[in-house]
C-alpha cells in the first residue's frame, strides 16, 4: 500500500545541496539564537519540540512538570517564538527558509510533518538531533505555519496564505464525494469532483495541493488503485477475512488458498504476518467463502453454493429442467473449479439420481 506521503511523487535530488550558501551551520545559528530567551522560555521550548536531546512533551505535561497551566505553557511557547523569529531575522537562516520554501511550494504549499526529515537529510545527518532543532528553525520564518497534531488531521506546516479552514472544506467535499460513490476513484476523477464543488477563495489549487491535502486527513486512504476511505474495510482490509476478501476481489475469479496467502503477502497491508494455516481455517470458517475444488476457494457472494459436484448438478437440475451435457457442464462449471470429466463420471455414476432421456437431455431420476 501507498503511504500518505508526497515523497513518492517528488524527485527530492532537485534539493540536493540548496541549503549551500550560509556563513555557517543552521544549528549553531539556533544555538545562538537560544542566548535571548529566558530560562524558563528555554525549557519550555526544548521540552515541547524535543530539542538537545530532550523527549517531546505535550501542553499539559510540560505545565504539571513546573506548576504552571497547559494554557500558560502555549502563550510561553508562542512568546518564545516570535522572540527566535524577530532575531532571526539579521541570521543567515534566511538560506535555509529560502530552500524550505521552495519545497513547500513544490509540494502544493503543506507538507507533512513526518516528510521534513526526509527534505533535511539531502543536506544534514541527524547528529545529536539536530533535525528537531532544524524544524523548529524553520518555523521561524513568518511565511510557514505548524499545525499540530489533531484527531482527523495528520502534524504538518503549511503556507499561511492557506487557512486551516480551507483544508477542512476540501477534505469534506471529498469525503461527500466518496461517500456518494461508494467505490475507488482514481485521483483524476476525484480532484475533478472537488474541484467542482470547492468554492474557496483558493481554488487554483494545483494537483499537488490537493494531493497533499487529502493526504493529511486520517480518514481518507489512499492505495494504488486509488482514494477511498479508511473506514471502508473492503477496500482497506483490518482483519484476517477482510485481506482473503480484499484479494479473491482484486483477483474477481476462484483462487487456490496457498495463492490467497500469497497475495496477502504480496499487498503489504501491514507489519503482521500470515501463516497458511490461519487463512486455512478462515475460509473453511467463514461462510463467506467457498470451496469449488481442491484448495479452491471462491466468494459465495459470486453464486457459488456448498457441496459435492453431485449435489451442484442435482440443484442444477431441479431449478432448470433436462439439460444437454454442454450445457449442464457449463452450468457447473460456474459454480465448481473441476475437469469436465468429473462432471461427466457422476452424471454416470450409478449412485447419483441422474439419467439421460429419450431426447439425450441429463435429468434427475
Amino acid at each position: 500500500m501507498l503511504a500518505h506521503s508526497y515523497i513518492g511523487r517528488l524527485d527530492l535530488s532537485i534539493f540536493d545541496g540548496i541549503l549551500q550558501g550560509a556563513d555557517c551551520h543552521p544549528v549553531e545559528i539556533f544555538y545562538g539564537l537560544m542566548d535571548v530567551l529566558n530560562e524558563k522560555e528555554q525549557m519550555v521550548l526544548k521540552q515541547r519540540y524535543g530539542l538537545f536531546s530532550e523527549t517531546p512533551r505535550t501542553l499539559a505535561a510540560i505545565g504539571d512538570s513546573l506548576g504552571i497551566t497547559r494554557e500558560r505553557v502555549r502563550q510561553i511557547q508562542v512568546s518564545a517564538i516570535k522572540k527566535l523569529s524577530k532575531s532571526a531575522i539579521e541570521t543567515d537562516l534566511h538560506v535555509l527558509h529560502a530552500a524550505f520554501m521552495k519545497f513547500v511550494m513544490h509540494c502544493g504549499g503543506l507538507v507533512l510533518d513526518s516528510q521534513i526529515a526526509e527534505f533535511l537529510k539531502f543536506n544534514y545527518e541527524n547528529k545529536n538531533g539536530s533535525y528537531a532543532i532544524l524544524k523548529v528553525a524553520l518555523i521561524l520564518d513568518d511565511r510557514i505555519t505548524q499545525e499540530y497534531n489533531k484527531v482527523d488531521f495528520l502534524p504538518h506546516f503549511r503556507l499561511n496564505s492557506i487557512a486551516f479552514k480551507q483544508i477542512k472544506e476540501v477534505t469534506t467535499v471529498a469525503m461527500k464525494i466518496l461517500n456518494s460513490e461508494m467505490q475507488l476513484m482514481t485521483e483524476d476523477e476525484l480532484f475533478k469532483a472537488i474541484k467542482k464543488q470547492v468554492k474557496t477563495n483558493y481554488i487554483h489549487f494545483s494537483n499537488n495541493t490537493l494531493y497533499s491535502i487529502l493526504c493529511l486527513d486520517r480518514r481518507i486512504f489512499l492505495n494504488e488503485h486509488g482514494y477511498s476511505l479508511v473506514s471502508w474495510r473492503h477496500v482497506n482490509p483490518r482483519t484476517l477475512s477482510d485481506k482473503v476478501e480484499f484479494v479473491l476481489n482484486l483477483q474477481k475469479e476462484p483462487m487456490h488458498f496457498l495463492k490467497i496467502v500469497e497475495k496477502i503477502e504480496g499487498q503489504m497491508f501491514d507489519q503482521k504476518k500470515v501463516s497458511m494455516q490461519a487463512v486455512n481455517n478462515e475460509l473453511i470458517s467463514n461462510k463467506k467463502f467457498v470451496l469449488i475444488g481442491r484448495g479452491i476457494y471462491a466468494m459465495r457472494s459470486w453464486g457459488f453454493k456448498e457441496g459435492t459436484v453431485s449435489d451442484v448438478l442435482e440443484s442444477i437440475l431441479s431449478k432448470k429442467g433436462p439439460m444437454q451435457l454442454a450445457q449442464l457442464t457449463d452450468e457447473v462449471l460456474k459454480m465448481r473449479k473441476v475437469k469436465p470429466i468429473t462432471i461427466q463420471i457422476n452424471l454416470s455414476s450409478k449412485k447419483n439420481k441422474f439419467r439421460k432421456n429419450r431426447e439425450g437431455l441429463y435429468e434427475l431420476v
